[in-house]
């Protein structure tokens, strides 16, 4: 029997969600198109009617990802002033909630080090990523426009970096390493310790 375009559309989200988790947890070359179908609770030979290729799925599980990362971004930002917006971002970013998660964190810092490895296709596709983050981070400060695209990269490299380092790292060098990119992140009023995003 054939699925219901409804049924398809379902599945087909169903499987990007599972594999944004799972592509961040384990990692490209971790993790299968089996492990991605199973944590969907589908079957394996159903892929192929959504994806063609591993490839495809993961640009696909890219977006979703950099997607829901941006609604985490969006979300701590909007009520913070914009000369808190980059403190306000480090904060939550380099925070004990996101950089635990690595299934559900941002994909620049679980993933970076598997796209250096992977087609064009898929670098274009993180890079499309990478700039909607920075641009949403601009958008929440002051300024002109390159310089607030400028200082949102700057911050947002910083933050990715120190969240590698950490993930890698034994508890003392993690917090070393977070610590120091809160209190010197671009812009940081250190007056308003009190408002993490």
């Amino acid at each position: 029997m054939r699925q219901s375009r409804e049924a398809k559309a379902e599945t087909h989200q169903a499987i990007v969600a599972a594999a944004a988790r799972r592509f961040r947890e384990r990692g490209i070359e971790g993790t299968s198109v089996g492990d991605v179908m199973q944590a969907a609770n589908r079957t394996h030979g159903g892929f192929y009617r959504h994806f063609e290729s591993k490839d495809d799925l993961l640009i696909a599980a890219l977006g979703r990802a950099f997607e829901e990362m941006l609604g985490v971004l969006d979300q701590g930002l909007a009520e913070l002033p914009s000369q808190h917006a980059l403190d306000g971002f480090m904060r939550r970013y380099t925070g004990p909630e996101l950089v635990q998660d690595v299934a559900g964190g941002c994909p620049v810092a679980a993933l970076s080090n598997d796209v250096l490895r992977s087609t064009e296709a898929v670098k274009a596709e993180f890079g499309r990523g990478v700039r909607a983050m920075i641009a949403t981070l601009a958008a929440h400060l002051d300024g002109p426009e390159a310089e607030r695209e400028a200082r949102a990269a700057r911050t947002f490299a910083m933050a990715a970096g120190a969240v590698m380092m950490a993930r890698a790292s034994d508890p003392e060098t993690a917090g070393i390493v977070l610590g120091a990119v809160r209190a010197e992140a671009p812009g940081t009023d250190r007056r308003i310790g009190d408002h993490p995003a």
